[in-house]
């Protein structure tokens, strides 16, 4: 391999590494990549910025303001309300949302589509007394699945579909991928709906007095009565909470743990369900808390849990943290905050409600305001007219989806300073980062590199078996890296193995974006993965647990899908 190709190979090599960490953000990752990209020379300083001009940046952009007037018109939320209003059945139940939500998550990115249905699948589950953990993952399974079914129903779908169009000059029709991720969806969604109950059945309701799913919570109290006196052994075993830290006169108290005596006024880091938490602080639950999930494309990621200005000047109070980190260390106003982490907010009711605005989370209990019903009509309406162009191939779906982004707002459906201010940037960077970056894998020769390599130990290179190679590992890599950055990496690595073995590359280019999809190993791997564990409260295990045997379904379903399209 030249230096060219070495370079390119070796600064995605780290990135992917970095990525699996979870310690920067990935955008950040991306935009630090594109920057060794162009100090080693791979990408030319005209290339830098190319990628903000590309059709998938474009109509990424046009989608997260869609589904961001989709969600103020509260148009889904009132339509599953309504089918669920005297739903009973657990299974029924789960079957109305993961369905509902795949079918959103067609037309729209993945993210979008769960934070859709999650208020309408919590307020189901604190209805029937059902455990969120039991409906959230099914869910974000089931929005990941049907992202495989159209142009937009994840990013990655975008960037493949660029490759498509510079490989044979023509891009996919909207629903084109639904050849091949029609069956692998429906396939995955009949085994959610048949292995969930069983897998789920033990888990309880939780008994947090919220709607939401997290039983444990992070709070800092001060030392009462009930625990003035007790050593922190006879405080845990007591009152069933865990101590990660006492504090007394601003001090950290260093000792061994049974040898620390608890004082009144001393400050404990502590951890517990929230009703017990609230018996220690001898205080009642406040009707104006709400529990907010960090969603990706919140400001408060990285912030410390006393920095955020959005509360500080509503007088917002964070009370409590579920957090899937595994080590508590500092104040509880030192912790950071994280992805997918549930913070519990006390203050005036429109104060917590504009700052957790301002924020970028989620609600998950207390009531949103509803958008008259016509505004919900009109948007889904336009949305929908959208959708139509583009699939008869009447216009290019960005400029499609730009009227649409336009009629919204001249139909006041849409507010476009608060939408920009909110948006999801992080996707947008990152895409518009990793672009130049999979130009220079085959700019630089090294997909062909590559490419020749993997056809060197087929076992032979009928269609089927490149296909379903360029399949496994897309299916491979994924869960330890995002969708996108596996499609940016894998499409010039098919189109070069297309060149290499004579197998026509719409296939194989399909089979990256369908393997790219399947995120169901990992926490980590996809954004409504680590928005759920945050949410719900799962351990990691759980994730490859209930994902395996779906993943099996999924790639035998789209193996043999192969064989009948070839």
């Amino acid at each position: 391999m030249s230096f060219d190709q070495l370079a390119i190979v070796g600064i995605l090599l780290v990135m992917l590494v970095t990525y699996a960490t979870e310690r920067f953000r990935v955008e950040l990752v991306a935009m630090a990549g594109l920057a060794a990209g162009f100090a080693f020379g791979v990408v030319p300083a005209t290339g830098v910025f190319r990628g903000f001009a590309t059709p998938a940046v474009i109509t990424v952009a046009e989608v997260l303001l869609i589904v961001s007037a989709l969600s103020s018109s509260r148009a889904v939320d009132d339509f599953a309300r309504r089918i669920l209003a005297r739903t009973q059945s657990y299974t029924a139940v789960l079957a109305i949302l993961c369905g509902t939500g795949a079918f959103v998550s067609i037309f729209m990115n993945n993210i979008g589509a769960l934070a859709l249905m999650f208020p309408v699948t919590l307020s189901v589950c604190a209805r029937l007394n059902i455990a969120p953990g039991r409906m959230l993952m099914p869910l974000s399974f089931a929005t990941l699945l049907t992202g495989t079914c159209s142009l937009t129903g994840t990013p990655a779908n975008l960037i493949v579909n660029q490759w498509m169009a510079q490989e044979t000059g023509r891009g996919m029709s909207y629903f084109e991928l639904a050849w091949l991720g029609g069956p692998v969806a429906l396939a995955g969604l009949v085994w959610l709906l048949i292995a969930a109950p069983r897998y789920f059945k033990g888990m309880e309701a939780a008994a947090a007095p919220f709607d939401s799913g997290p039983v444990e919570f992070l709070a800092e109290l001060t030392v009462g009565g009930e625990l003035a006196g007790l050593t922190l052994p006879e405080a845990e075993d007591r009152h069933e909470i865990a101590i990660h830290g006492v504090y007394r006169g601003g001090a950290h108290v260093f000792a061994r743990r049974a040898e620390i005596v608890l004082q009144a006024g001393d400050l404990i880091v502590t951890e517990g369900n929230m009703a017990q938490l609230d018996a220690l602080r001898d205080a009642t639950p406040a009707a104006d808390r709400v529990e907010a999930v960090v969603m990706p494309e919140s400001l408060a990621i990285g912030s410390r849990l006393g920095d955020i200005l959005a509360f500080e000047e509503r007088g917002v109070r964070i009370t409590g943290l579920a957090s899937r980190r595994h080590r508590v260390e500092g104040r509880f106003a030192e912790l950071l905050i994280g992805m997918g982490d549930v913070l519990v907010l006390s203050g005036d009711r429109e104060a917590v409600r504009e700052a957790v605005a301002d924020s970028g989370l989620l609600p998950l209990s207390g009531r949103r305001p509803s958008a008259p019903r016509s505004r919900a009509i009109t948007s889904v309406a336009v949305f929908g007219l959208g959708v139509l162009i583009t699939a008869f191939n009447l216009l290019p779906t960005e400029i499609a989806f730009g009227g649409v982004v336009l009629a919204l707002v001249l139909l006041g459906n849409l507010n476009l300073r608060s939408a920009l201010s909110d948006m999801n940037w992080s996707i947008v960077l990152l895409l518009a980062c990793m672009i130049p970056l999979g130009t220079a894998v085959e700019d630089t020769g090294a997909a062909a590199v590559i490419a020749n390599t993997i056809a060197a130990h087929l076992p032979s290179a009928t269609p089927l078996m490149v296909a379903a190679t360029m399949l496994l590992v897309a299916v491979t890599i994924t869960p330890f890296i995002d969708n996108v950055s596996t499609a940016v990496i894998l499409s010039p690595i098919a189109a070069g193995l297309s060149a290499r073995t004579g197998v026509a590359v719409e296939p194989l280019l399909m089979a990256v974006a369908i393997g790219a999809s399947l995120d169901f190993l990992t926490p980590f791997g996809h954004h409504n993965n680590t928005v759920v564990m945050g949410a719900a409260g799962y351990r990691f295990m759980d994730f490859p647990r209930f994902g395996v045997p779906l993943l099996a379904v999924c790639v035998a379903s789209g193996i043999c899908t192969l064989a009948w399209l070839l």
